[in-house]
């Protein structure tokens, strides 16, 4: 994959898993500068990028959507996750909090006290990514007016209850740390877009979905816009087509 929009290396470190960020327990972290090229491939497929609703159905511990929601703070304004796993939930929920300015307070408080305590380097560190990180928040002059994180079925036999969604983002299970778990388990992609397809704003909406280099999506109600691959992984754009 060539970049288009992140064309420039830079140092992501303010968003290492267990720095300001919480990382779940055998739930992967996502590579940012990757994240956030998709993410830029995303609004350059919607027709208004400003007020952007997005949802991530496999969310795990929230690292994905957390970036996103830093980096894009200025485009969205809702941010939606959902995973079956309860025990990675309670860690997406902790990173999503990170996006209100006092949730980032909260684990300022925290890294301090364990400073104040221990005075190590890499605690001094995290204070200083916990300062940049609100400077994002503060820079987009605008707050988050939802933010949502729910126990759901993705593969289940009806939809999330969230409506208008203008960016579906989500890494599918895969490999030693994921695996697809619910009651559709012999073809979970196609359900899942079954029901993601039932809450997309029609007129506005994309969705990018991260899989391995192996697997196919392809759906009746949606049109491939773009397909690439990097490393491992394989990203597949798809806009859903109108009835």
């Amino acid at each position: 994959m060539k970049f288009e929009f992140e064309t420039i290396k830079k140092d992501y470190g303010d968003f290492s898993s267990d720095r300001v960020l919480i990382n779940a327990p055998r739930t992967p972290a996502f590579p940012v500068r990757i994240a956030s090229e998709i993410m830029a491939r995303c609004l350059s497929f919607t027709d208004s990028s400003d007020g952007i609703s997005i949802y991530d159905p496999c969310c795990g511990g929230g690292h994905l959507l957390t970036v996103i929601g830093f980096l894009y703070s200025a485009n969205l304004n809702k941010v939606y996750g959902t995973d079956i796993d309860a025990r990675a939930l309670d860690y997406a929920k902790r990173n999503l909090n990170l996006l209100t300015m006092e949730g980032l307070l909260q684990r300022k408080k925290s890294i301090e006290c364990n400073y104040n305590k221990y005075g190590k380097q890499p605690q001094l560190e995290a204070l200083r990514s916990v300062n940049r990180l609100a400077s994002m928040l503060i820079d987009s002059n605008k707050s988050l007016k939802d933010i949502q994180c729910l126990k759901w079925d993705i593969t289940s036999t009806k939809p999330p209850l969230s409506r208008e969604i203008n960016i579906v983002i989500t890494d599918l299970p895969y490999g030693n740390m994921a695996h697809w778990e619910g009651i559709m388990k012999n073809n979970p992609t196609e359900q899942m877009l079954n029901n993601i397809y039932q809450i997309l704003d029609l007129n506005n909406s994309v969705v990018a979905i991260v899989s391995n280099k192996k697997q196919r999506i392809k759906h009746e109600c949606f049109k491939q816009v773009k397909r690439l691959k990097h490393g491992k992984r394989q990203f597949t754009f798809l806009r859903p087509l109108k009835f």
